[in-house]
């Protein structure tokens, strides 16, 4: 089957394939999103299926912070126009090592927070103490309290919002997974699962984890593929209760024998969501599963098909219950995920050949700004000029061919 062509063919229907296709419908271009939609044949996973991401102005890179400050200006207007709902500014709590400790960020951290003009404060742990009593904080920790509009966003609802606007537009979204896309006289055609063919005279490529496992680009990208395990930890009404008012947290620590072999020295933690399942989860999580291959389709889709690691699992458990006692005891389930990495640190948002342009690797931090991530896109293929980002640091890089 063959479409008429498009202006734009954004291949990734996640949060930075549809904020791209949002940006990109918005401005006037015609433009299909195709996307892969869960529990597909081809076992292709979506990053996006989860209910809670932290949202945070404060850290410790001035890219990222202003990536996420560019987004969250956005999210208010998203909302409304949309009818969805997706944002909790329930503020973000940050806790790092002391500068003296060889693995401390807290000097990056403060010239972050002195250039922003957001009124992020420095807290003492007998402050943060006394605002969430259900902490253990320890008392060498440097604290930083990034109010509203920090906190969280529901990715799966933010997705829902920008594909709401992307038809109000007049673009479409339609489920596909895009195993091939070819180079014609014309433009561009992508091929899915199915033979159907779409054409377009550009074509956005943003298919996270699974860029470099499909035909999508010219030659494959140097992305590092990690396989996560997170911790959902149930709870209930009176946990809820001793919780209320609780903000996203990112804590840097030492490691401590008493969390297990792996070493854990950072976590991220959320605040009590509700899941499709109608319970009530608090969310940790923290480096990835190093013992697990995620090397073709057919071991991601094995991974993502099971809870995770058991190991990594238990060791946060550990965690968890050290930085909030009253968690000890209640239930706990896995659910594993799947991050992409650039070399660089940044998302690739490159031209990587004319008219074929790619928006991948959250290197795990891409939720909050993704919204900004896609708009860069958006204009690199509308030709308009970045403005506050430098493009060297979001090129592409090829893979490298082992001798």
């Amino acid at each position: 089957m063959q479409m008429n062509m498009d202006d734009v063919l954004v291949i990734g229907a996640g949060l930075i394939g549809s904020a791209a296709s949002r940006h990109l419908a918005e401005s006037g271009a015609s433009v299909t999103l195709l996307g892969a939609a869960q529990g597909n044949a081809r076992g292709v996973h979506a990053s996006h299926y989860d209910e809670a991401r932290i949202t945070r102005l404060a850290g410790p890179d001035p890219v990222w912070a202003k990536l996420a400050e560019e987004a969250i200006s956005r999210y208010r207007d998203i909302e409304e126009r949309s009818g969805i709902p997706f944002h909790t500014p329930c503020g973000h709590v940050r806790i790092d090592l002391a500068e003296s400790h060889p693995s401390s960020t807290l000097a990056k951290v403060r010239e972050v927070v002195a250039a922003s003009s957001h009124p992020i404060e420095s807290w003492t742990p007998a402050r943060l103490q006394d605002r969430f009593p259900w902490l253990s904080a320890s008392v060498d920790s440097h604290v930083h309290w990034d109010p509203a509009p920090s906190g969280i966003i529901r990715p799966r609802r933010l997705i829902d919002a920008q594909h709401a606007l992307i038809r109000n537009a007049g673009g479409t979204v339609i489920p596909g997974v895009v195993e091939r896309v070819e180079r014609g006289n014309d433009g561009f055609a992508a091929i899915d699962s199915t033979g159907r063919r779409w054409l377009a005279k550009q074509v956005v490529v943003a298919t996270g984890a699974y860029t470099s496992r499909f035909a999508l680009t010219p030659e494959p990208l140097e992305l590092d593929v990690r396989p996560e395990t997170v911790l959902l930890v149930e709870s209930g009404d009176a946990l809820r209760g001793h919780l209320r008012g609780m903000p996203g947290m990112i804590w840097n620590f030492a490691p401590d024998p008493r969390h297990g072999e792996r070493g854990i020295d950072s976590v991220y933690i959320l605040p009590p969501v509700r899941y499709p399942d109608g319970k009530w989860y608090l969310k940790i999580g923290a480096d990835h599963d190093r013992e697990v291959d995620v090397g073709s389709i057919e071991t991601m889709h094995t991974y993502m098909e099971s809870p995770g690691s058991e190991s990594n699992a238990a060791d946060l458990g550990r965690v968890i219950e050290d930085l909030i006692p009253i968690l000890k005891g209640a239930p706990t389930r896995t659910k594993p995920c799947l991050l992409t990495y650039s070399p660089h640190g940044y998302p690739m948002v490159d031209e990587v050949a004319p008219g074929w342009f790619v928006a991948v690797a959250g290197c795990g931090k891409s939720a909050k700004s993704s919204d900004q991530t896609g708009k860069l896109a958006a204009d690199l293929v509308l030709g308009r000029p970045w403005e506050g980002f430098d493009r060297e640091s979001f090129r592409a890089r090829a893979r490298r061919v082992q001798e």
